[in-house]
């Protein structure tokens, strides 16, 4: 899987395989990518800011939903200094920007 997000676009670009692409569905900002088969071979958010809209900060399980994994594997990363946190009382909290660039960096 290859991710990438274009910030002066602002455009995220998910590949889940290197297929020749057959057809697209354009619908609401997002566009879906398929091979002949049918398949799912990837996906693209245009305007990708907008799913960060509100706040500049992300919840832990926010963070966990967005990428993909555990909580576990988000409180891990924490303690190794794997990624940026400010934390507030017994609560964490991620600047969205830190997020799209250790989402660049998982590719």
């Amino acid at each position: 899987m290859k991710i990438h997000h274009d910030a002066t676009l602002d455009y995220l670009t998910i590949d889940f395989a290197e297929q020749i692409e057959a057809r697209s569905v354009y619908e609401d900002g997002i566009i879906v990518r398929y091979d002949e088969a049918g398949h799912v071979i990837g996906i693209d958010i245009t305007d990708s800011m907008r799913l960060f809209r509100g706040s500049d900060f992300m919840t832990l399980q926010e963070v966990c939903d967005f990428l993909g994994v555990s909580e576990s594997t988000i409180r891990r990363r924490i303690r190794n200094n794997k990624i940026k946190h400010i934390k507030e009382g017994n609560r964490y909290r991620f600047h969205k920007s830190d997020i799209i660039n250790l989402l660049e960096g998982l590719r």
